[in-house]
């Protein structure tokens, strides 16, 4: 009597990690794009607002605006052991693209955390007593700066390109069920728009998406391990 090779999750079980870790990875995997979507939900202004009315706005709302910015800091934090975890996953049956994904959507997560964020420098520059004259040139003049055009550049390649192989990769091996890694395909796609057109609920949206879909990967982990086995 012969037998099919299982491709459900249990394939992938690491017995080498601990159940502890596995879960703080799975919610790493959930609670970073979460995080970004509580940023971009709570501004009060528009991605596609000019200089002058950003500024404005987070003048007259720097509460809210720095509590947005917290959450943008754990969420970016999270994301480092939370897209590791489902790139390891996904490389367990796609090993080639899973790794690109990984690379490509880890590299330009890092990008984007060398810039600086256009509200980190207005609420310093607020608080400083800075005039919001000066802010807007100051804004400006920072991010022309090639030294933080060129990382945010690549940010919006890679995050994108990156988010498309990994969920490539996931369907491949069918490691998560079909409509999460379509999930993850579609949702930084979905984020550029968003950001461009200035549609705050769009770029919820995408990152709530990714939430989920990382959730559904992160769920694998915590059960099962991400597959990867350390040395003996």
């Amino acid at each position: 009597m012969t037998t099919t090779p299982s491709r459900t999750p249990a394939a992938v079980r690491d017995p080498a990690g601990s159940q502890v870790g596995r879960v703080l990875l799975a919610l790493s995997a959930a609670l970073g794009p979460l995080l970004l979507a509580v940023t971009i939900g709570v501004l009060p202004y528009g991605t596609d607002d000019s200089t002058r009315e950003i500024v404005t706005a987070i003048a007259e709302d720097e509460a809210l605006v720095e509590l947005a910015q917290w959450a943008w800091v754990f969420g970016l934090v999270l994301l480092v052991p939370g897209t590791l975890a489902v790139g390891l996953l996904a490389m367990t049956r796609a090993p080639k693209l899973g790794l690109w994904g990984l690379v490509v959507l880890g590299t330009g997560w890092m990008a984007i955390a060398t810039t600086p964020s256009m509200d980190q420098v207005v609420l310093g520059g607020l608080d400083e007593g800075v005039s919001r004259e000066a802010l807007v040139d100051v804004t400006d003049g920072t991010f022309a700066l090639a030294v933080n055009a060129i990382p945010s550049f690549y940010f919006v390649a890679a995050h994108v390109i990156g988010a498309i192989l990994l969920g490539a990769a996931l369907l491949r091996g069918r490691t998560v069920p079909v409509w999460a890694a379509w999930l993850l395909i579609l949702s930084m796609p979905l984020n550029v728009v968003g950001f461009a057109s200035g549609l705050l609920p769009v770029t919820v949206l995408s990152f709530l998406m990714m939430a989920v879909a990382f959730g559904a990967a992160g769920l694998v982990v915590a059960r099962h391990g991400s597959g990867w086995v350390r040395a003996r």
